[in-house]
């Protein structure tokens, strides 16, 4: 029988699988939606639900199409993150939770956030500038992701201890 911990590792890993499949719905319904906004500039007012870009389309294309690529590329790289976790969580035996496929899985996750992260402040550099020489308000995207790339290095570092004393244990055995 399961215990809790495996039915809810269970559940988590349904949940992920459903967050890689929304993230990567968003980012081709932002692509597509840009795709239309190229013909018809009135579709950059709605691009994913009430996502209003018509101010960067109204300035210059160029910017407004960069501003659109940080959007589906951050849907994208955090639909990796999604599919790590999966992956992660398809991977944890809750015997002998401490394996390299683990510590490898960790570290993709953390390298995928810091991406994320300088991706987010890339944007958020580009937005404050068209707001200084364009006047455009700037929506900058949260930057907290480098907090959370730090716990799941720390994380990581931590596993990857974990499997060095489990081998030394098996060896003393």
């Amino acid at each position: 029988m399961a215990s809790k911990t495996e039915k809810l590792l269970k559940l988590m890993h349904f949940l992920a699988w459903l967050a890689f499949i929304g993230l990567l719905i968003k980012a081709g319904a932002i692509i597509m939606s840009y795709g239309v906004s190229i013909q018809n500039p009135e579709a950059s007012k709605d691009l994913y639900k009430g996502m209003d870009l018509s101010r960067y389309a109204d300035v210059n294309f160029a910017h407004y199409s960069m501003i659109v690529f940080y959007h589906a590329l951050l849907y994208l790289l955090q639909a990796y993150v999604a599919l790590f976790v999966a992956k992660l969580l398809n991977a944890v035996n809750l015997e002998k939770p401490f394996t390299m496929t683990v510590v490898a899985i960790l570290r993709k996750i953390s390298i995928t956030i810091f991406a994320v992260w300088i991706l987010a402040m890339v944007h958020n550099l580009h937005v404050v500038l068209l707001e200084k020489y364009a006047a455009i308000e700037a929506e900058p995207f949260a930057s907290e992701y480098i907090f959370l790339a730090g716990i799941v290095y720390v994380l990581t570092q931590l596993f990857k201890r974990g499997v060095e004393m489990q081998n030394e244990n098996e060896l003393t055995v």
